[in-house]
């Protein structure tokens, strides 16, 4: 697997504020989300996942038996690859998203990526969903296990409104579809279904919705817990020395002479001053000459750049004058290698430390959610510790082994 991981050494340009760039390989980019123990030499077989599944390490006395050759055959179209005591998880729960964003990444990337190493890569991704969704599946376990049957059919219709109104607009955007049939077709060329989203958004509602029911907590904060942990925290409140500003910008390369991209940023920027000058309550001058004629990566939005901290671009001479110019004042017209620049500060912010009483409410909140986690951490591990899980990249294993929270070893029960 590593040399697969090497060979995938291909940088990806990812543009930032000004052009800065910062470097990125395919492989990294899904290694940043995958186990570390995905990363070790043979951790998963690079068998595609239409092709044979690992086997099963032998169940132990009691445990769960591995998946029977009728399990493992397709479930309307979607391959079961783990269970949890009496749930399964089937690939459609994950595959689509997983190839979605193999795809993403494959178009970032310039040169070819062969079939066996996007295999493994998958296979790592897919590794790493089965285990986010264990908890879920508990979850969901002990709400069917606690709720009368004769009631799940009402609950999940209940649930079919949020799920057309809100997480159907959530999958087209995702997935750059504009209707609903268009929807289902990429969700079938993934690898998935709307029938398969609608069971999954209906699991995840229901789980998080069973574990506050299940977790109470104190909602008291004292006053001292806010205070004593301001004082542990007081970095997190840190901010170093900010600027906000827009940009006109014109390409070098949209020219035969460089002077002649100087003398049309020179005419966006005479513009600016003259409809200021002529109409100086008449609206954004600067930012209609951005989106009309500017070629900064903000123009669409007037050649707004949000709050940037200083040395945070780049292009040094933009950094400078963002935190030399007065507010308000443009700048002269700034060389950035390939693009001239032309800049003005709207507000900056000095280094400083938020006040107590401006982050107070929001210490109260984090110390009322770090209780809740607590509470639910241990409600789930003993959750966990009842369970019995297979998945078809580790075989039989306890819930703590598969998320990664003690040694590895399999389950005997």
């Amino acid at each position: 697997m590593l040399r697969f991981i090497r060979n995938l050494l291909i940088l990806i340009a990812i543009s930032a504020a000004v052009g800065s760039k910062c470097a990125r390989t395919f492989g990294q980019e899904f290694l940043d989300i995958a186990p570390a123990a995905a990363t070790q030499p043979n951790a998963i077989p690079a068998t595609p996942l239409g092709g044979a599944l690992p086997e099963a390490q032998p169940a132990a006395a009691g445990a769960i038996a591995p998946l029977t050759q009728a399990d493992s055959a397709n479930l309307d179209g979607c391959q079961v690859i783990a269970r949890i005591d009496d749930q399964i998880i089937l690939a459609c729960d994950v595959l689509w998203r997983v190839n979605q964003l193999i795809e993403q990444q494959k178009q970032k990337v310039s040169e070819d990526v062969t079939p066996e190493q996007i295999a493994a890569v998958r296979q790592q991704l897919m590794k790493k969903q089965v285990a986010a969704l264990v908890d879920r599946k508990l979850l969901y376990k002990e709400f069917l296990r606690n709720v009368p049957p004769e009631n799940i059919p009402r609950i999940e219709q209940n649930l079919s409104e949020p799920f057309e109104e809100k997480e159907i607009p959530s999958l087209m955007k995702q997935l750059h579809v504009e209707n609903k049939r268009d929807l289902e077709k990429e969700l079938a060329r993934l690898g998935s279904s709307l029938a398969d989203e609608r069971r999954s958004f209906n699991e995840r509602i229901i789980a998080a919705e069973w574990i506050h029911s299940k977790v109470k907590v104190n909602e008291e904060v004292s006053p001292e817990e806010m205070m004593a942990y301001y004082q542990a925290h007081l970095a997190d409140y840190d901010f170093p020395l900010q600027a906000k500003w827009e940009e006109l910008a014109v390409r070098k390369d949209k020219y035969k002479d460089p002077r002649e991209a100087y003398a049309a940023l020179a005419h966006m920027g005479n513009d600016v001053w003259q409809q200021h000058a002529q109409k100086p309550t008449k609206g954004p001058a600067f930012a209609d000459v951005a989106r009309a004629k500017s070629d900064g990566f903000t123009a669409s939005r007037g050649g707004d750049h949000d709050w940037t901290t200083k040395n945070a671009l780049q292009c040094k001479a933009i950094d400078e004058a963002l935190f030399k110019l007065q507010v308000g004042q443009m700048s002269t017209i700034i060389d950035g290698g390939p693009t001239f620049h032309i800049v003005r500060v709207l507000e900056r912010k000095e280094a400083g430390r938020k006040p107590y009483t401006e982050v107070q409410a929001d210490i109260r909140e984090k110390l009322k959610e770090e209780r809740f986690q607590t509470e639910v951490e241990k409600y789930l591990a003993q959750l966990r510790s009842e369970s019995r899980i297979w998945t078809a990249f580790t075989g039989n294993v306890s819930a703590d082994v598969l998320l990664g929270r003690k040694p590895d070893e399999t389950v005997k029960k």
